[in-house]
């Protein structure tokens, strides 16, 4: 991680940072954190950065700068919670609520204040413009992203993980780890809008051969789908259908279609990679 003491500046308009900046890895990150360490250990997370401001009348502005290891990993940790409009700094950004969320690089950063108000608002977007030039330049997406069929596809309600920690946050499927999802498995999970097709959820997973592919396929028919052990086509409870196949090293499951033919269609536009 560079040197963002020496870096970032220490005053940004009416707001001096106080007290001593902090750096947490992972072993110490739950010094930090007492609960939302895991979310970030399931991704590459290697450092946090952590400074303080002080302003006018006491208020507090927060930041947070996290070294995920990659440009996908960034992307991932900021995917998976984003619920705010998008704010136009950085590669990617939200903002809502004393809370600025960022990813560029291989970075993602939090800025944030338990105040509210125009003033706040204010303050805490300078803060994260000063920041980002000292982020360094754009990475990539995570390649998984180029396999979703782009019709539909609900911007910004993509996310890419790895583990079930980080899928059930997003959208619960099992208290257990039906997927086998682990470290070297890759996620994204999308949402798909409504149209002449209507809405669904498209869950593509990742495994590193066909073999773990084809277990965690298994398990996951036996575990949430066992009615549709034949074809991978079920309707449920809720009168929506899941749909789920494998394609060489990958399991991609349809949540929540309105038919079964949504479910098919979706399906069948995935873009997997040429053998």
């Amino acid at each position: 991680m560079p040197d963002f003491s020496r870096l970032i500046p220490v005053r940004v308009g009416d707001w001096t940072a106080a007290g001593k900046d902090a750096v947490y890895d992972r072993k110490s990150l739950y010094d930090y954190m007492d609960g939302g360490a895991e979310v970030y250990l399931a991704f590459d997370f290697r450092q946090v950065f952590v400074r303080k401001y002080a302003g006018p009348g006491g208020k507090e502005i927060s930041l947070d700068i996290y070294d995920m290891g990659s440009p996908a990993e960034a992307y991932g940790i900021f995917s998976c919670d984003r619920e705010d409009p998008s704010v136009g700094i950085g590669q990617d950004s939200t903002y809502g609520f004393g809370l600025l969320r960022l990813r560029q690089g291989p970075y993602f950063m939090v800025v944030m204040s338990p105040d509210e108000g125009k003033d706040i608002d204010a303050a805490v977007l300078a803060v994260g413009k000063a920041v980002l030039p000292h982020l360094g330049p754009p990475g990539p997406n995570p390649p998984l992203l180029d396999l979703l069929p782009p019709d539909g596809l609900k911007t910004g309600r993509t996310s890419y993980f790895h583990s079930e920690i980080n899928l059930n946050n997003r959208f619960f499927v099992a208290s257990e780890n039906i997927f086998r999802l682990g470290k070297t498995t890759e996620c994204v999970f999308a949402e798909y809008g409504t149209g002449k097709e209507g809405e669904a959820n498209l869950l593509l997973v990742a495994y590193r051969d066909a073999a773990g592919a084809r277990t965690a396929f298994d398990s996951f028919l036996a575990a949430y789908l066992p009615e549709g052990k034949t074809t991978g086509l079920a309707k449920t409870e809720e009168g929506k259908w899941t749909f789920v196949r494998t394609n060489g090293r990958f399991v991609a499951v349809v949540f929540d279609a309105p038919s079964a033919k949504r479910a098919e269609t979706l399906q069948a536009a995935i873009l997997y990679p040429k053998r």
